[in-house]
């Protein structure tokens, strides 16, 4: 107990963003090239609205839209071929049903946190194919 406690340390938290690429190329694959980027477009416009969704929800400690947010993450997710992500929302909602307050908040926060990291690893993936 006679430690010395006067240096707290600061944790960084950052995680690489992991794409399935076999799942875009499957879309590609579906469909024409042009109705395949429309709906990889529109996935991100989604998977972008359902993050600050869920971000608003939690800041206003509305569980209902947080679930409903982390549902439409996950869809999204896994449209895009972003499967962590898709497996953190899902994490989420169960924590919230099963009404785990620290585990809801400590998924909610590795979910926010992987959003970004996941769709900038898709735009890149974009760029490189066009």
């Amino acid at each position: 107990m006679g430690e010395n406690m006067d240096q707290v340390s600061r944790l960084l938290f950052s995680e690489a963003a992991l794409v399935n690429e076999d799942e875009l190329t499957r879309l590609y694959i579906k469909m024409d090239y042009r109705k395949a980027e429309q709906l990889i477009i529109a996935a991100i416009d989604a998977l972008s609205e359902a993050l600050a969704a869920a971000e608003v929800a939690y800041n206003s400690n509305n569980d209902q839209y947080l679930m409903a947010a982390c549902r439409n993450i996950a869809r999204a997710s896994r449209r895009l071929g972003l499967d962590q992500l898709a497996s953190v929302a899902r994490d989420v909602r169960i924590a919230l049903h099963q009404d785990d307050d620290v585990a809801a908040q400590a998924t909610l926060a590795r979910m926010l946190r992987l959003g970004e990291p996941s769709m900038r690893a898709l735009w890149d993936i974009k760029a490189i194919q066009s």
